[in-house]
């Protein structure tokens, strides 16, 4: 049996034949010259357009009914047509994501950077019987990294000795040692001077009026430019880490608070807060600077110049890193 393209071949030869045919005959009558050469050329027009017939694709399919084309409609011809599976072209959401269950992916603290505050020309504050910030915050710092190491933690200072070290370098320094965490150690200063608070502070925006003058002292040394600080403030509010810092600085200061009371009974609990801290903006991981005592408090100064009392603070940061790491799924352990 034919198949359709064979049939519009033959049909196409038969009518070429009788067109050579007809030119034959009409070629034998010379007095018909004339009404042969019209009738030829009507007779080839035909054949044209049988030959564009027949040459067009078949709109033919095996059932025998046509296959009419899909033509869109002039409302449709003005949006994107819906793809054929829109499952597989489904956009994500732009929802929020959720917080990560931190039982999902186990985590662990291995490296700690610890930042002893000021140093250097930087001296911080200064009691008036001349003991200064820079040489308490080296000497806590010290101690805890010792007791650290003894715990099988990897320990890093921002510096080991009395040097001015630019806000911007520690930053860098935690980040580019890939730290897990990051604990900035200070003394405080605040009036009225009776008052012997112990605060801990993370990552986030304030309008508490002292804590933005502590900011604003903190953050004196740094070499940002106006611009720099409007970028720095954009990742206050975007900040993933908060959460993270949030927890370290609550279990620090919870532990500090209960180490030192029995022996500062005046010492006042002010807390977790949020500040904008240079050092906690910048660094890539959970970060939190901590007010370990206040140098304005002569009683409390009488304290910070005891070596045990200064042991004891150490081994509270100690107690807290620790059990800030327990929290979490494992317990970091060197070279692990």
């Amino acid at each position: 049996m034919e198949t359709v393209e064979e049939t519009k071949l033959r049909i196409l030869r038969e009518a070429i034949q009788e067109n050579i045919d007809g030119s034959r005959g009409i070629k034998a009558r010379a007095p018909a010259r004339r009404r042969s050469i019209l009738t030829l050329l009507l007779f080839s027009m035909f054949i044209v357009s049988a030959v564009a017939y027949l040459l067009a694709p078949s709109q033919v399919i095996s059932t025998g009914k046509l296959n009419p084309p899909v033509l869109p409609s002039m409302e449709a011809a003005g949006r994107p047509q819906p793809a054929a599976n829109p499952a597989a072209q489904q956009e994500p959401s732009l929802d929020a994501p959720r917080p990560l269950d931190r039982g999902v992916v186990p985590l662990t603290i291995r490296r700690v950077v610890i930042d002893p505050g000021h140093g250097g020309r930087q001296t911080g504050a200064i009691s008036e019987s001349g003991v200064s910030e820079k040489e308490i915050t080296l000497d806590i710092a010290l101690r805890l990294r010792r007791l650290m190491e003894q715990g099988s933690f990897e320990v890093m200072m921002t510096r080991q000795t009395d040097q001015t070290i630019p806000l911007e370098k520690r930053v860098a320094f935690a980040n580019d040692n890939r730290a897990d965490i990051f604990v900035s150690i200070h003394v405080n200063w605040v009036e009225p001077r009776e008052i012997r608070p112990l605060e801990t502070y993370y990552i986030g925006p304030s309008d508490d009026p002292a804590t933005l003058k502590l900011a604003t002292m903190e953050n004196r040394d740094s070499a940002h430019s106006m611009s720099d600080y409007r970028r720095l403030l954009e990742k206050i509010y975007l900040d993933t880490r908060r959460d993270e810092s949030r927890m370290l600085a609550k279990t620090i200061n919870a532990n500090l608070y209960g180490s030192l009371k029995t022996i500062n009974p005046e010492l006042e609990n002010r807390g977790v807060k949020m500040a904008p801290f240079v050092v906690l903006v910048g660094t890539q991981m959970p970060a939190i600077l901590v007010e370990v005592s206040s140098l304005s408090n002569e009683e409390e100064v009488s304290l910070l110049t005891d070596a045990d009392y200064r042991e004891k603070i150490a081994s509270a940061l100690h107690n807290g890193i620790r059990a800030y790491a327990n929290s979490l799924n494992g317990f970091g352990r060197k070279g692990s």
